[in-house]
C-alpha cells in the first residue's frame, strides 16, 4: 500500500510533489519515518519523469549486513527497522525537513562559506583599518567620465586599458579608456603628520593599486594644505625625496589661520580611509577646488591630479594652441598640451574660473616646470597632467578678476616691475630682408609719410645664428642704419637667440650636455643644435659671465627681442636614438615633443636636471642672463618663450601668425590671456607675418589689404604694438599699402599716441596692482554673464570698450556686426555722443572701412595727449582730462608721470583728479619728479560727456553743447608743479 502511495506521486510534477507532501504533513495520514526515507529516496531523488513517462528500475534485492553494535543504537535511536517489520507511525514536522533535507543541507553549507570567506574577513578588516572594498564600476556616464592612459606611449586598446584598471568603452563613447567610479588610482591616509590652525600634513599610500597606468611605481606621498594668507592656499602633493617647501611665493607665509581666511578647507583625516581635498569658499559655499572625483597619482616620470570647477567659463591655460574664442571645449573632453615650441611658445599653468550663481572668480595655478596635458572634462574638471614634478596647486579666492590679477601677481610670479620705457608703447617696426637697404628705405618713407613710428630692428636676424655681436660680414649696412636711427630720434631694438656659436665666446660656464652619462666638458659632448644651418651650442642659463662687454659689439640698442629661446633647432632628427622612451607624454605633442628643439634627456650641470624639467622655463633663464646686466637706463626687453608672467621684467611680441581673418581672432584671445598671466606689455605682429590664406577662413579669396586695415586698427590699441615681415613674404609696414589705406593707417597710429598717457599710468597700476592693460569684457564686467564669451571686444583699462571688425566685407564699404554694450551709459569716442544706456543689450552697429568703433564708460575719468612723431615728442603736449556721466557721488581718476631714468624706482608724480556732481579738483599725491623741459606737468583741457545743463548753469569760461550734452573747458593751465592743487566749478549755482 505505501509503495503504490509513493510510486504515484512520483509520477507527480515537482509543484504537486510538495503540495502532496505538506497535505500529508498536514493531516497526520501515514506521517511516519518509513514513509519519509522512502519519499526522499524515491520521489525526490528518484528517476525523473521526461514528456510524462516514468522510467522505472527493476528492484534489487539488498543484501543484508551485519550491523555494528553502534550503527544498531543509532538505528535504534532513529527508529529504522527491518523492512519486513511493522513500521511504527511518527509524525515529521518542519523542523524535521529542515534538519534531514539534503538539499537544505547543501544550502547551509554554501551560507556557511559566504558567512566564513567573506562577510567574516571584511568585518575583520574593517576592524582593523586596513580595507576598503573596490567599489569601482565602469557605468558611468559619459559626461562623468576621466580619461585614462592619455599620452600613452603604448597603443591604446581593449587589453591595456583594463591592464591599467581603468574601463572600456566599445562602443562610440568618449573616451575610450576612462578611470573607474570612483577610480583605482587613490592613496588612503596613513598618517596625520601635523593638524595646526593654518596647516595640515598627512602621509597617504596607495590604495588599490602600486603603479600608475604607465607601469611607474606609485610610492607613499606626502600632502600639505597651508593657508598663506586669507586670499591664497596652497595644496602640495610631493613623493619621498621632494622637499614641501618647493613652490613659487613672492611674499612672505603669513601662516593665516584657516578661520580667518576666505577658504572652507576640507581634508580627509580618517585612517585608511580614501584621500581628498575640498576647498569651498568660506562666504557662499561654493567649491573652488575638489580632488575627490579624479585619480591621484605621483611617481618619478608621472603626476595627475584633477579638480572640479564650478562652470566651464574658465580663462588662461594658455598658451598650448591657438584659439578664436575663450570657450574650452568640456563636452568633447578637449585638451591642450603645454610646452614651449613654435607656434605655442608660453608656458603659463594658470586659470580663472567663474561661478556664474554669485557672479565671483577664483584662480588656480599649477606650480611645476614639466611638460604638461591639460584636459577639459563635462563633470566639469580639468585634468593635470605632467611628466614629473610635484602636484603643487595654489588657489586664490579672489573675489573679482580685479583681485585675483592682484593676488596672482603679488603672490607667485611678482608684480611687473619695473615699468618697461615711455617710448616702447609708440609703433615699432622689423622685418626679415635679404636687400640691405630695404629696411631703410620703409623707415624713410614712414618719416617722409609723417607717420608715427619709435624703433626698428633694422633685421629680425641681425645677430646671425647665435646670441651677442651683430653680424656685421652678412649685414655691412647694420652700424650705419643704427646711427641712422639715433640721428632721428628712434630706438633700436635688437633680436637675441640664446644659441651660441663657439663655448670659448663665455669661458669657465656650464653648458648643456648631450646626457645625463656624461659629465666632462669636451666638444663631443655639448648638446649642439642648428641655427640657419649653423651649428650652435645651448648655455645652460643664467650664465655667470658679465655680457656688458657686448654692448658695444651688439650696436647699443635700447631693447633685446628674446627669440627662438624654448629653444628652437632645425634638427629635427636628433634625439630619436638618444632620448628615453617615456609611458607619458602630453598627447597633442606624442609625436613631437622634440621637433625643432633639443633632446628631453639633455643634462643642465649647473641646476642638476635634465632638459625636461627645465624647458618650459628656458626662456625666462636666457632672459634673467640678460636682464642681470646693469646697462644704467631703462631698457626694453621682449621675451618669446614666456613662463611666470616673464617675471614681470619683460613683454610679449606676440606669435607669428598667417595674415587671415582667423588670426586675426587669435591674435586678440591670445593677447588679453597674456594680460591674465602678468604679461601687462603684450601684443602681435599687426597683420601677421606670413602670406595670407583662404584656407582657414573658408573664403574663396582673402581681401588682405582690407584686412589689414582692420588688424591695425586693432592691433594699435593692443598694449604693445608693431609690425613685423618675414623673409620672402609680403611686406606690411604702413607704407606697404595703397596710398588711400596709408591715409587711414597714418590715422589710427596717431590715435593710438593721443592715448599715450592712458597706457602708461594703466601699466603702472599693473606694476601695483597687477591688472593687465587690455581686459576682456567678463573682466570689467564678472557679474554679467553675458559677458563670458565675448572673445571680440576688449576693454582698455576700465573705461574704453573696443568693438573690431573680425570679418570680411565683400562690399568694401561698411559691414554690420552686433556688439553687446554692458549695462552703464557709453559714448562714441570720436564725437562724444550718447550711444546707449540701461541694461545690458546687443546692437548691431553698421561699420565703415576707415571706423574703428570705440566707447566710453559712464564713471571713467581718463587723460589724452596731442600725438607727436614719437612717443617721447607726445609727451611733451598738455593733457586733456575726460569725464563721462552719470557718476555716483564722485569718481576718481589718475594720472602716472616718471622722468624714465630709474630703474627699480623712477621719481614720479602721481595726480588725481576728483569729479562730483558739480566740482572737478585736480591734486598731486605724490611729488618727486623735479621737472623736465622733454615731459610736459600741464592740464589744458577738461571734457564732460553726458551732462544736462540749462543755459544759466553753463560757466562763463566754458563751451556746451546742448545737443551732444558736452562741456569743455579750454586753457586752464594748470600745472601740478606750481601748485598741489586745482578746482574748478563747472555748473553755475
Amino acid at each position: 500500500m505505501m509503495s503504490e502511495q509513493v510510486n504515484s506521486v512520483a509520477r507527480m510534477s515537482p509543484i504537486m510533489k510538495t503540495a502532496c507532501f505538506l497535505e500529508h504533513v498536514a493531516t497526520g495520514g501515514q506521517n511516519d519515518m518509513a514513509f519519509w526515507k522512502k519519499w526522499t529516496q524515491e520521489v525526490w531523488f528518484g528517476p525523473k519523469e521526461s514528456d510524462d513517462v516514468v522510467v522505472q528500475q527493476p528492484s534489487q534485492p539488498k543484501k543484508k549486513k551485519k550491523a555494528k553494535k553502534t550503527k544498531v543504537v543509532q538505528q535504534e535511536d532513529y527508529g529504522e527497522a527491518a523492512d519486513d517489520a511493522p513500521i511504527p507511525k511518527t509524525t515529521p514536522t518542519v523542523r524535521d525537513y529542515l534538519l534531514l533535507d539534503s538539499r537544505i543541507r547543501i544550502f547551509y553549507v554554501v551560507v556557511l562559506c559566504v558567512l566564513l570567506g567573506l562577510i567574516f574577513p571584511t568585518a575583520i578588516s574593517y576592524y582593523l583599518g586596513e580595507y576598503q572594498a573596490d567599489l569601482g564600476n565602469c557605468n558611468t556616464p559619459t559626461q562623468n567620465r576621466f580619461e585614462c592612459m592619455s599620452g600613452s606611449s603604448v597603443a591604446l586598446t581593449q587589453s591595456s586599458c583594463e591592464a591599467a584598471g581603468c574601463c572600456w568603452d566599445s562602443g562610440s563613447g568618449t573616451p575610450k579608456c576612462y578611470h573607474n567610479n570612483p577610480t583605482r588610482y587613490t592613496y588612503k591616509v596613513d598618517d596625520i603628520v601635523q593638524e595646526s590652525d593654518h596647516k595640515i600634513i598627512v602621509d597617504v599610500s596607495p590604495e588599490r593599486r602600486q603603479t600608475d597606468m604607465f607601469g611607474n611605481t606609485m610610492s607613499a606621498a606626502r600632502i600639505i594644505v597651508r593657508a598663506v594668507n586669507r586670499d591664497h592656499l596652497i595644496v602640495q602633493m610631493i613623493k619621498p625625496g621632494q622637499y614641501e617647501d618647493t613652490f613659487r611665493l613672492m611674499t612672505q607665509d603669513e601662516q593665516t589661520p584657516f578661520s580667518q581666511t576666505d577658504f572652507q578647507v576640507s581634508v580627509s583625516m580618517e585612517k585608511r580611509k580614501s584621500f581628498a581635498v575640498v576647498v569651498r569658499r568660506a562666504s557662499t559655499g561654493d567649491v573652488l577646488f575638489d580632488t575627490s572625483y579624479g585619480p591621484l597619482a605621483i611617481t618619478d616620470e608621472y603626476v595627475e591630479m584633477s579638480t572640479t570647477v564650478p562652470s566651464e567659463y574658465i580663462y588662461g591655460l594658455g598658451q598650448g594652441e591657438r584659439r578664436q574664442s575663450f570657450k574650452r571645449n568640456f563636452v568633447n573632453y578637449g585638451k591642450t598640451a603645454l610646452y614651449n615650441r613654435h607656434g605655442a611658445d608660453s608656458y603659463h599653468p594658470f586659470f580663472m574660473a567663474a561661478s556664474p550663481a554669485s557672479g565671483l572668480f577664483h584662480g588656480v595655478f599649477w606650480d611645476n616646470s614639466y611638460p604638461l596635458e591639460v584636459q577639459f572634462s563635462p563633470v566639469p574638471a580639468v585634468s593635470f597632467r605632467s611628466m614629473g614634478g610635484s602636484g603643487v596647486f595654489h588657489v586664490l579666492a579672489g573675489p573679482t578678476p580685479s583681485a585675483l590679477s592682484h593676488q596672482f601677481t603679488r603672490d607667485i610670479i611678482g608684480l611687473p616691475n619695473p615699468l618697461p620705457p615711455f617710448w616702447s608703447l609708440g609703433f615699432h617696426l622689423c622685418r626679415e630682408n635679404d636687400d640691405p637697404t630695404a629696411g631703410r628705405k620703409t623707415l624713410e618713407q614712414m618719416l617722409a609719410s609723417d607717420i608715427n613710428f619709435d624703433s626698428d630692428c633694422i633685421d629680425l636676424r641681425l645677430s646671425g645664428p647665435g646670441m651677442g655681436a651683430v653680424d656685421q660680414q652678412t649685414f655691412p649696412q647694420a652700424a650705419d642704419d643704427r646711427q641712422w636711427l639715433r640721428n632721428v630720434g628712434k630706438k633700436f631694438i635688437l633680436a637675441q637667440p640664446p644659441h651660441v656659436l663657439d663655448i670659448d665666446q663665455f669661458p669657465g660656464n656650464s653648458w648643456i650636455l648631450r646626457n645625463r652619462a656624461v659629465n666632462s666638458s669636451t666638444d663631443e659632448d655639448y648638446e649642439t643644435g642648428l641655427r640657419f644651418e649653423t651649428a650652435v651650442h645651448y648655455p645652460s642659463y643664467p650664465l655667470a659671465s658679465d655680457l656688458l662687454d657686448l654692448y658695444d659689439s651688439m650696436l647699443q640698442p635700447d631693447g633685446l627681442n628674446l627669440i627662438d629661446n624654448w629653444p628652437s633647432n632645425e634638427n629635427k632628427s636628433m634625439c630619436m636614438e638618444t632620448d628615453r622612451p617615456r609611458g607619458f607624454t602630453p598627447e597633442r605633442v606624442r609625436s613631437s615633443m622634440t621637433n625643432n628643439t633639443i633632446c628631453l634627456d639633455a643634462f643642465h650641470p649647473n641646476q642638476q636636471l635634465e632638459h625636461v624639467a627645465v624647458h618650459n622655463y628656458y626662456g625666462i633663464q636666457h632672459l634673467k642672463a640678460l636682464m642681470d646686466q646693469a646697462y644704467g637706463y631703462p631698457f626694453l626687453y621682449l621675451n618669446r618663450a614666456s613662463a611666470l608672467g616673464n617675471l614681470g621684467r619683460a613683454g610679449y611680441p606676440g606669435d607669428d601668425y598667417t595674415a587671415n581673418w582667423a588670426s586675426m581672432k587669435m591674435a586678440l584671445v591670445q593677447v588679453m590671456e597674456m594680460g591674465l598671466f602678468g604679461v601687462s606689455l603684450s601684443g602681435s605682429p599687426i597683420c601677421g607675418v606670413y602670406n595670407s590664406s583662404a584656407v582657414i577662413d573658408n573664403l574663396a579669396e582673402v581681401k588682405e589689404e582690407q584686412l589689414c586695415t582692420r588688424w591695425y586698427q586693432m592691433g594699435l590699441l593692443l598694449p604693445f604694438a608693431h609690425s613685423m615681415t618675414k623673409l620672402n613674404h609680403r611686406a606690411r609696414s604702413p607704407v606697404d599699402w595703397s596710398v588711400n589705406t596709408q591715409r587711414i593707417l597714418a590715422a589710427y597710429i596717431q590715435h593710438r599716441y593721443r592715448l599715450l598717457s592712458y597706457y602708461y599710468t594703466l601699466l603702472y597700476e599693473a606694476s601695483v596692482q597687477g591688472t593687465p592693460v587690455v581686459r576682456p569684457l567678463w573682466y570689467q564686467f564678472p557679474r554679467d554673464n553675458q559677458t563670458y564669451l565675448l572673445s571680440e571686444q576688449f576693454m582698455i583699462g576700465g573705461s574704453l570698450m573696443v568693438c573690431p571688425v573680425m570679418v570680411q566685407d565683400d562690399t568694401e564699404t561698411s559691414i554690420p556686426i552686433t556688439i553687446y554694450f554692458p549695462a552703464g551709459t557709453w559714448y562714441d569716442y570720436y564725437t562724444g555722443d550718447w550711444i546707449h544706456s540701461g541694461d545690458g543689450e546687443k546692437t548691431i552697429v553698421t561699420t565703415g572701412l576707415n571706423h574703428l568703433n570705440m566707447f566710453i564708460l559712464n564713471g571713467s575719468v581718463f587723460t589724452t595727449q596731442e600725438p607727436g612723431s614719437s612717443a617721447e615728442q607726445t609727451r611733451l603736449n598738455p593733457y586733456t582730462v575726460t569725464v563721462a556721466f552719470p557718476i555716483s557721488s564722485n569718481v576718481t581718476g589718475w594720472l602716472y608721470v616718471d622722468d624714465g631714468k630709474g630703474l627699480e624706482k623712477p621719481a614720479h608724480d602721481w595726480i588725481r583728479f576728483i569729479f562730483t556732481s558739480d566740482t572737478f579738483t585736480m591734486e598731486r599725491v605724490n611729488f618727486e619728479f623735479s621737472g623736465s623741459n622733454d615731459i610736459s606737468t600741464l592740464v589744458n583741457r577738461v571734457r564732460i560727456l553726458g551732462l544736462e545743463l540749462k543755459p544759466e548753469q553753463v560757466p562763463p569760461k566754458a563751451s556746451y553743447n546742448a545737443y551732444t550734452r558736452i562741456l569743455e573747458f579750454n586753457e586752464l593751465n594748470f600745472n601740478w608743479h606750481d601748485s598741489d592743487t586745482y578746482s574748478l566749478t563747472f555748473i553755475n549755482p
